[in-house]
């Protein structure tokens, strides 16, 4: 199911599962393609419901703090591919192992190098 559909049915169905790690809370909403990185291609996009996200607050901080806005704009700008990024993949097998987590994910070293 795409992220445009399951971000309608989260909205419709008052469901509160995030859409990367699955775990039910409080979701905030992430744009795929940053609002400070829309160019005019994506500017109809910007609040597009393909261009979001449901997700918990702890995947939302992991997002912010491996991938910088470019990054996310030019490499990650679906839901399908976030799941594939390293990074992520790493963190949601261990949210699954820590479901009670409810902290702020640091900035990577990786991107703390790039800055």
């Amino acid at each position: 199911m795409n992220s445009c559909i399951l971000s309608q049915m989260a909205k419709r169905d008052n469901c509160a599962k995030c859409e990367l790690c699955g775990l039910e809370g409080e979701l905030t909403k992430h744009h795929l393609v940053p609002q400070l990185k829309c160019k005019d291609k994506h500017k109809g996009d910007k609040h597009s419901s393909s261009n979001i996200l449901w997700v918990c607050r702890s995947c939302h901080d992991q997002i912010h703090a491996c991938f910088s806005e470019s990054e996310l704009r030019d490499l990650y700008s679906t839901r399908e591919k976030l799941l594939e990024s390293s990074e992520m993949k790493k963190y949601i097998e261990w949210k699954a192992k820590h479901p009670s987590f409810t902290g702020h994910s640091k900035m990577s070293n990786a991107r703390k190098k790039k800055r």
